[in-house]
């Protein structure tokens, strides 16, 4: 709700401009415009040994929700991110093997929040038959790339980023350096995991304890905490 009991209109999402930007290896290239029957009209790269790939940057950040092309493939990987070294998969998707256009909702939410991309990768793995090269005949992103809605979630991003790097260091301090966890986790505040864990890795890492990781495990069974048991399952091994 805006000033004075407006109701906020939600941007819509509309055609994003973009540009190539990197690729390893091409024959020919024009994706910008759907011309299906225009055999120069596409990106083909020179060989179908993997790994082949074909970076676009778009004109400005934005939040881009949907990917639609035309093609003559079958498996591609999309990565998308706010530069080319850090990039976040957003879509791992076999395609149909005919020539009619496609549209695959992209990955654009972490944690429930929007996060923008400058570039998107796609990454073909599998061509249409083994005698023939990876070929993109059009490609079309959508989304929204309205300053308003793309820079508070771009601020988010950077927070998110750094969080997970710290979250990084803390787990090998933890183990390498303790004085230097002990430090940072201080200084950031950030929590390393669910406070179980963390009870976890003392009794059973720095005590050695297992009869009383048993009756920790036990309590979180009897207190019904049966995704905090999955918790500590996935992260058991980490330890």
């Amino acid at each position: 709700m805006s000033a004075g009991g407006a109701v906020a209109v939600a941007p819509e999402c509309q055609l994003l401009p973009y540009a190539r930007r990197k690729w390893n290896s091409f024959s020919s290239w024009n994706i910008l415009v759907d011309k299906p029957n225009d055999q120069s009209s596409r990106w083909s790269s020179e060989s179908n040994y993997p790994p082949q790939y074909l970076i676009l940057k778009l004109e400005r950040p934005a939040i881009v929700q949907n990917i639609t092309f035309g093609k003559y493939e079958k498996t591609h990987v999309f990565f998308g991110g706010m530069n080319e070294e850090n990039m976040t998969e957003l879509l791992s998707s076999g395609l149909k093997n005919d020539n009619n256009i496609e549209i695959f909702t992209l990955k654009h939410k972490i944690d429930e929040q929007i996060f923008p991309c400058r570039f998107i990768k796609t990454v073909p793995f599998l061509s249409w038959g083994p005698s023939f090269n990876f070929s993109i005949w059009y490609f079309e992103l959508s989304g929204i790339d309205d300053p308003d809605v793309v820079q508070p979630s771009l601020n988010w991003y950077s927070q998110y980023r750094e969080q997970e790097a710290i979250h990084l260091c803390l787990k090998h301090f933890r183990q390498h350096y303790t004085e230097a966890f002990e430090s940072l986790q201080k200084k950031t505040k950030i929590a390393l995991e669910h406070p179980m864990l963390t009870d976890m890795h003392d009794k059973l890492v720095l005590k050695g304890d297992f009869y009383a990781c048993e009756e920790l495990i036990e309590k979180a069974v009897n207190d019904g905490l049966g995704k905090k048991m999955s918790e500590i399952h996935s992260g058991f091994m980490t330890l």
